[in-house]
Parts: structure tokens; C-alpha cells; sequence
């Protein structure tokens, strides 16, 4: 009992860092098709051990979200760039916009790192 006390709390922290690790890479929307997925290892449990198997129609479920898996990725992202890899800030735009707004605060631009300077 102990181990699974101290198991499951484990395993969810671990999912946890794995959703965010897949997050940082790719979209939510895909993370969502793809957690629909996890029934078939029930169901593959379900037929090799206890020898139950399920009606064609989960089989045509299953079927109908690996397609739509397959054609949310065969598309681009409908909203763009939206990972923070995919992410860059322009450092002269920043600039320019921070300046626009402070009105006198001059700034410094480090270009190679792309950090704003204030001063």
C-alpha cells in the first residue's frame, strides 16, 4: 500500500513534467487528440488478459482520431507561431516601442543578446 501511496504521486509528476516538455514544443490541441489515445492500452490490457474484445464501432473511434491526428499535423498551426521556441523578439522593435511609450527614458540596446537596457 505504501509504494502506492508513494507511486502514484510520483507518476503524476512525471506526467506532468512530460505534458509540459510536450507543451514547449508543440500545441495543446495535439496534446488533446493524443490523450484520446490512451483507451487502446486499456483496450489491448482488456484482449490479452482478460480476453474481452470490443465492438467494431471503438475500433472506427480509434480509426477516426489517429485521422484526425494525422491531418491536424499535416496542416500548419492555424495560429501561427505559438510554441516559445518558435518565439523571437525583434530587439530594435522593442526598442522602438519602449521608447514611443517612456517619452525620455533613453535605453540601450545590446543587439548580439537582444537585451534592453534601461537607464
Amino acid at each position: 500500500r505504501l509504494l502506492l501511496l508513494c507511486g502514484y504521486p510520483l507518476f503524476q509528476f512525471l506526467d506532468m513534467l512530460g505534458e509540459l516538455k510536450f507543451l514547449s514544443i508543440s500545441e495543446a490541441a495535439l496534446l488533446n487528440l493524443s490523450l484520446l489515445t490512451s483507451d487502446l492500452w486499456a483496450t489491448i490490457f482488456s484482449v490479452l488478459a482478460v480476453g474481452f474484445v470490443p465492438s467494431t464501432l471503438y475500433f472506427v473511434a480509434f480509426l477516426l482520431i489517429v485521422t484526425g491526428i494525422i491531418l491536424y499535423e499535416a496542416a500548419p498551426s492555424p495560429l501561427g507561431h505559438t510554441t516559445p521556441t518558435d518565439i523571437k523578439i525583434n530587439a530594435h522593435q522593442f526598442e522602438s516601442d519602449i521608447t514611443e511609450r517612456a517619452g525620455n527614458i533613453s535605453g540601450n540596446v545590446n543587439r548580439e543578446e537582444g537585451n534592453l537596457e534601461l537607464t
